[in-house]
């Protein structure tokens, strides 16, 4: 496509008018979306959502979310005001809501809940209207769910982007675009895209500090796959630079890094009982290990059913620590874990999203301090 001395958005708005009131498209039909004319004119989203806004703000289609866009007029005579505006009047229209998309992996009580009731919470004082979509940790459906979320007209939109070795290509292009876009709890590496989350880093070093003190030498780390996910990563650097301050010395050795169970899609009993009986085999070949170190909750939850089938007592034989954990009321917490702010996290992705739609502040990168809670399942290492 040719840019000319035209802005992309009315090239295209150019060509769909031309076509609209030429009869080419006739009273009712639908003209293509949003998604079908970024790829027919090579441009993004951003654009091609542009150009159909000038097109419905005109009055030759009504956009109708979710279901596309559809002819209104086809009148020929272009300088027809009466036939071109929006039949209501303009000082009677009421501005609706701000509508913010939100995308997940996936939630649940240990870790995403609280997190969706801080942006609810936020959302709700600031009068906006909340879409929850959710990615299940591939980037495909992410990359579906965008589109869905931009046909469906929403403001901007908070994600917990998918983890892989290349970003998804339509977050970039959405950055690109200025689209309004906030990453929570996962950062964009090298993307100028606001960020919220927690020091993982600083966190990981809390815990790993704490079984240090309590005289664990032989910490066994238990995770999925963490290659190209930064979370992860960041707890494992806080684990490294934990040990180099107390001067104790890292076996690798020890560390479980292809537990899959806990993904999302994955969780199907056979993926559970095969990470079990992988930790169980880890213990029975390390008998040195008196710490296992879970990245996950319900990694904990494998790890503790692991070592009791080995008949080992918690925390006289093994103590177990984890990142997260299902809100108790009583304060009466099974593991011994780091505890993250994520309510406090949501309602401030919510305030940097609005932020952006309004044109103010700049790209920030927020990292929240998390807490130590001290569980049932730490104790004295054992001697070895």
């Amino acid at each position: 496509m040719k840019k000319g001395s035209l802005s992309l958005y009315k090239s295209i708005y150019n060509d769909l008018e031309k076509k609209i009131l030429s009869g080419q498209y006739k009273v009712g039909d639908r003209i293509p979306s949003e998604k079908e004319l970024s790829e027919e004119y090579k441009v993004s989203r951003i654009t091609s959502k542009k150009a159909l806004e000038m097109l419905a703000e005109k009055g030759l289609i009504d956009r109708a979310p979710g279901r596309g866009s559809f002819v209104k007029s086809n009148s020929t005579d272009e300088t027809d005001n009466e036939c071109l505006k929006d039949p209501k009047n303009e000082e009677d229209k009421v501005a609706r809501p701000p509508m913010i998309g939100v995308i997940l992996p996936d939630f649940a009580e240990s870790y995403g809940t609280s997190l969706l009731s801080g942006i609810e919470k936020e959302a709700s004082e600031k009068n906006c209207f909340i879409v929850l979509k959710r990615s299940y940790g591939r980037q495909d459906i992410e990359e579906n769910v965008i589109d869905s979320l931009l046909e469906l007209g929403v403001d901007g939109i908070i994600i917990m982007p998918v983890h892989g070795e290349l970003y998804n290509r339509e977050i970039l292009r959405l950055t690109l675009d200025g689209f309004p876009i906030v990453s929570v709890d996962r950062c964009l590496s090298g993307i100028p895209v606001p960020f919220v989350g927690t020091d993982n880093i600083s966190a990981s070093a809390k815990i790993t500090d704490y079984v240090l003190k309590l005289g664990h030498k032989n910490i066994a780390i238990l995770s999925p796959p963490y290659k190209n996910t930064s979370t992860i990563e960041d707890r494992i650097e806080g684990f490294i630079k934990s040990h180099a301050e107390h001067g104790v010395g890292i076996d690798d050795s020890l560390w479980l890094t292809d537990l899959i169970s806990t993904l999302p899609e994955k969780d199907a009993k056979e993926n559970r009982q095969r990470d079990i009986d992988k930790i169980v085999k880890l213990l029975k070949e390390n008998p040195q290990i008196t710490c296992m170190y879970a990245m996950e909750y319900n990694i904990a939850l494998l790890a503790m059913k692991a070592a009791k089938s080995l008949g080992k007592a918690i925390p006289k034989d093994l103590s177990i620590v984890c990142f997260d954990s299902p809100f108790n009321y009583a304060d009466e917490y099974l593991f011994t874990f780091i505890q993250q702010k994520e309510s406090e996290m949501g309602e401030t992705a919510l305030r940097l999203l609005l932020n952006l739609m309004k044109k103010k502040g700049d790209v920030e990168k927020v990292y929240l301090d998390a807490d130590l809670v001290i569980g049932t399942t730490t104790g004295k290492a054992r001697s070895v």
